[in-house]
């Protein structure tokens, strides 16, 4: 019996998450395994575990998802942005091209790894690449709870990912993927499949960030002669184990144009208001509370963002705000999940299922306890990543 328990342990990992009302059950798997890495899945979700060098990494994920890749490729690449669009091919490979052109050459090596396996040329793999580079970037918020406002249980963050109509689409290609490079922390992002960079993630020390645009306050100033925050922050979390490091990082690196970066542990967290020319740490707006929209809220600033701009950036801030003191002493995954949940128009900060912007993907974390909650609106209703197993 001893021994048939082994074999099943070995034959089938099936990660357990954390069980709550209105979430399933988890990851399971593996689906797939190729050349040391193992495609599992959480619901409709993909959770890729990649291990090895940049390029063997970018070799297992291009494997592994070989079909999402070529399928977002038609369906947004070729389908959406130069037919429906009609944006041109020579437009969106300079905009690609000039992503890729500035990445670290470890990254460039993912890119090139999926291009020998997902059945798509180093060129499209560029593309898709730069998915959310060929529009104008919207709105999403951030809210993080602990000491009492999570009834003195660990800290937890929820995110919306917002962004216009047609992702919402792109988000049935939503992916998790575990990192274990041979030199670097184990690091899992959220995003669209195919894209490498860091807008959602969490390191196996626990540190994990989002990302907000901070366009409405830091205004449109754009660098071209800057790596793009975006791909710092993927080095980031692999690079850097503690809150004073990462804090380093943010201090010694310039963005090409204005985000706001909410920062956290297992402690608290603090919101990055990071415009091309100066930077301001924010801490809590009340003792275990930080919420982050689209405007930078440091009163050192000496900014006013006017109700009616910046993607609902002021009301989306206030309702959330609302939400936690009425849920004071209770922000747990499931009290996280229903704040999340709650649209606009009913004191929340969740866009509608329908118009021209949308909450396309949303994800809570515990950094603590080393898991994601995820929910695809439309797609996929809430689902656990633990991610324990992964980063051991």
């Amino acid at each position: 019996m001893k021994k048939m328990v082994l074999i099943l342990l070995g034959g089938i990992m099936v990660v357990t998450g954390m069980m709550h009302a209105g979430a399933k059950a988890v990851v399971t798997g593996p689906v797939v395994t190729f050349e040391g890495g193992s495609l599992y899945r959480s619901g409709k979700v993909p959770v890729l575990d990649l291990h090895g060098s940049f390029h063997a990494m970018g070799r297992q994920y291009g494997y592994l998802l070989a079909e999402e890749l070529q399928l977002l490729y038609g369906e947004a690449i070729e389908n959406y942005f130069l037919k429906e669009k009609g944006l041109s091919a020579a437009v969106m490979d300079q905009t690609a091209e000039a992503l890729y052109d500035l990445y670290p050459r470890r990254f460039k090596d993912i890119l090139t790894g999926m291009a020998e396996t997902s059945g798509l040329s180093l060129k499209q793999q560029i593309r898709l690449n730069a998915l959310e580079l060929y529009g104008v970037l919207t709105g999403c918020s951030g809210i993080f709870a602990w000491g009492e406002y999570a009834g003195n249980g660990p800290l937890i963050a929820g995110r919306n990912y917002d962004w216009f109509d047609s992702y919402a689409g792109f988000a049935r290609k939503l992916a998790v993927t575990v990192w274990h490079p041979d030199s670097g922390i184990p690091t899992a992002m959220v995003t669209f499949a195919g894209v490498m960079y860091m807008t959602t993630g969490m390191n196996a020390e626990g540190l994990f960030l989002e990302l907000n645009n901070g366009m409405p306050s830091g205004g449109g100033l754009t660098y071209t002669n800057r790596v793009p925050a975006i791909v710092s922050l993927m080095g980031f979390l692999m690079d850097y184990e503690r809150i004073p490091q990462l804090d380093a990082a943010f201090h010694s690196t310039r963005p090409e144009f204005a985000f706001i970066i909410t920062v956290a542990d297992k402690e608290g967290a603090f919101a990055y208001e990071w415009a091309p020319f100066d930077l301001k740490r924010r801490g809590p707006d009340r003792e275990g509370l930080l919420v982050a929209t689209n405007h930078f809220a440091d009163p050192a600033w000496g900014l006013a963002l006017q109700p009616g701009t910046g993607f609902e950036s002021p009301l989306r801030r206030e309702n959330l705000l609302h939400l936690a003191e009425e849920h004071k002493g209770v922000m747990g995954l499931d009290t996280m999940a229903a704040v999340l949940d709650t649209p606009m128009d009913q004191g929340g900060a969740t866009w509608p299922p329908e118009g021209n912007i949308r909450t396309v993907y949303q994800v809570i974390a515990l950094p603590g306890e080393r898991m994601f909650r995820i929910k695809v609106p439309g797609y996929q209703e809430w689902t656990d990543v633990d991610l324990k197993p992964f980063f051991q």
